[in-house]
C-alpha cells in the first residue's frame, strides 16, 4: 500500500482531484493521501472538506494535511507536483508584463512561462532533493507548469524519476470533435514539446477525423482567447492539410493578435480571483456536512482523471497508452535523446513503452528545433540565480528572439516580482 503525497493541496482544484482518486480507490494501492501547501488557511479547508469526502464515500485510504514539506514527503510512494509558486499574484504579472513589450502575455508560452519557470523550477528541484532523502525510489508526478521545462529540469538533475503531465491534448481533440459533431473518444499520434505538440491519425471511436469544411467553426462556450487558438489551429490544419496543432502552437505563428485580444479582455488571473472566494465558502461548508455534495469546484467534471489514471497505470498489469512529457530516449530524431517531449507512451507496473512517433510537419522544424533549444536553456537558467544564462534562455524564445530586449525583460521582471523569483546578489 502506497502513500501518495499532493504537493498544492490547498487549491481549488484539489476537490476535483480527490472525487478522481475515490472513484478510481479500487484499482490504486492507497492507504494515505497528505495534502501540503504553504498556505495553512486554505490547506485546513481543502484537508477537512478531503478527508469528508472520502470518509462518506468509504475510500480505504485517509485524508490528512501535514504541516512541513518533510512531513508530506516522509515515506511516501507518489508525489504529485501540482503548485503554483508565486500564487495569482505572480500569474498577473505573467500575463501583463510581456504585453509592455508587445509580446503575448500568457503563463507557460513566451516569456510568461519563462517566468514561471524561474519561480516553479527552484522549487521543484527542492521537492526533488528532498524526495531523495525522505522517500528513496518515490515518483515524481509533475503537474506544475510550464511542465516541460520543470520536467526537463527535473530529468536533467536526475534526481528523482519523474513523470510530467498534461491534458492539453484531450481538450484540444474535444474542442475539436465537438466543433466536427463527431461522438466517441479521440484517437491520435503526437510528436513535439509540451504546448507545441502536432495531432495526426485523429479519429473519434471508430471513425477518422472528418473533413476540414469551410463551415467549421469553433465549438460554442469556448471563451474569446480559446475561440482564437481554435481558429488559427483551424487555420493551421488548412495550411498543413493533414493532423491538428496543439492549440497553443498558434502564440509563436500569430503574436500580435493574441496581444490586442489580451489587451482587450484582461488576464485572465484576475477572473480567477475573483472567483476563489466562493469556491474555498463552498469547500468549508460542505467540510462540515454529513454527506458532503460538491456542486462546484475549479476545473471540469473529470478533473484529476489525469494523474490519477497515471497513478493507475503504474500499478497495473495491462499497460495504459497515456501522452505524457518524457525523455525521448529514441522516439524520435526530431529531437535529442535527452530531451523531455511530449508523445504517447505504453505505461504499466513493469515500466515505459514509447509507441511510434509520427513525424512533424517540414513547417514546423525550425520552431521546433527554436522551443527545443529554449527549453533545455531555460531549464538550466531557471536552476540558477545567475544572470546570463536567463538572458540567453529568454532570448531564445521565438517570442522574443534577442538578447538586448531579453536583458531588458529581466531587469522589468526584476521590479515587478522582486522576491517572488530569486535573483543574483
Amino acid at each position: 500500500m502506497t502513500i501518495l503525497t499532493v504537493l498544492g493541496g490547498a487549491s481549488a482544484y484539489t476537490p476535483g482531484l480527490m472525487q478522481a482518486l475515490i472513484a478510481q480507490a479500487a484499482q490504486l494501492p492507497l492507504r494515505a493521501v497528505r495534502l501540503y501547501d504553504t498556505d495553512g488557511g486554505r490547506l485546513d479547508v481543502v484537508a477537512r472538506l478531503c478527508a469528508n469526502l472520502a470518509r462518506s464515500a468509504g475510500a480505504p485510504f485517509t485524508v490528512t494535511p501535514a504541516a512541513t514539506l518533510e512531513q508530506a514527503l516522509e515515506g511516501a510512494g507518489l508525489v504529485l507536483n501540482s503548485t503554483r509558486p508565486g500564487g495569482l499574484a505572480a500569474r498577473r504579472i505573467d500575463e501583463t508584463l510581456p504585453l509592455e513589450f508587445d509580446i503575448p502575455g500568457q503563463e507557460t508560452v513566451g516569456p510568461g512561462g519563462f517566468f514561471y519557470a524561474l519561480r516553479s523550477v527552484p522549487e521543484a528541484l527542492r521537492v526533488g532533493a528532498a524526495m531523495a532523502r525522505l522517500a528513496p525510489g518515490a515518483i515524481l508526478l509533475n503537474y506544475t507548469n510550464p511542465s516541460n521545462i520543470v520536467t526537463q529540469a527535473l530529468a536533467d538533475q536526475a534526481l528523482v524519476p519523474v513523470i510530467g503531465m498534461c491534458d492539453q491534448s484531450d481538450e484540444d481533440l474535444e474542442a475539436l470533435g465537438h466543433a466536427l459533431g463527431a461522438a466517441g473518444t479521440p484517437g491520435f499520434a503526437c510528436n513535439g514539446l509540451n504546448h507545441a505538440t502536432w495531432y495526426q491519425d485523429v479519429g473519434f471511436g471508430a471513425e477518422p477525423c472528418g473533413a476540414l469544411g469551410p463551415g467549421l467553426a469553433a465549438p460554442p462556450g469556448l471563451d474569446e482567447e480559446h475561440q482564437l487558438r481554435f481558429t488559427y489551429a483551424l487555420e493551421m490544419a488548412r495550411a498543413e492539410g493533414r493532423g491538428w496543432p496543439n492549440s497553443y502552437l498558434p502564440y509563436y505563428l500569430y503574436p500580435q493578435a493574441f496581444v490586442e485580444q489580451a489587451r482587450r479582455v484582461g488576464p485572465r488571473s484576475d477572473v480567477v480571483a475573483a472567483s476563489l472566494g466562493r469556491y474555498y465558502a463552498h469547500f468549508a461548508e460542505e467540510a462540515e456536512a454529513a454527506r458532503p455534495q460538491l456542486r462546484f469546484y475549479r476545473g471540469s467534471a473529470g478533473f484529476g482523471d489525469m494523474a490519477v489514471k497515471v497513478m493507475r497505470a503504474l500499478f497495473a498489469a495491462e499497460p495504459l497508452e497515456l501522452v505524457l512529457n518524457l525523455p525521448n530516449r529514441g522516439a524520435t530524431a526530431q529531437f535529442a535523446d535527452d530531451t523531455v517531449i511530449e508523445t504517447r507512451v505504453r505505461l504499466s507496473k513493469d515500466g515505459i513503452a514509447r509507441t511510434p512517433v509520427p513525424a512533424m510537419p517540414a513547417s514546423l522544424a525550425p520552431l521546433m528545433g527554436a522551443l527545443e533549444r529554449y527549453q533545455r536553456l531555460s531549464a538550466g537558467a531557471a536552476a540558477s540565480a545567475a544572470l546570463a544564462p536567463r538572458i540567453a534562455a529568454l532570448a531564445a524564445n521565438p517570442l522574443v528572439g534577442d538578447a538586448a530586449l531579453a536583458a531588458r525583460m529581466l531587469a522589468r521582471a526584476r521590479t515587478s516580482y522582486g522576491d517572488l523569483i530569486g535573483w543574483e546578489a
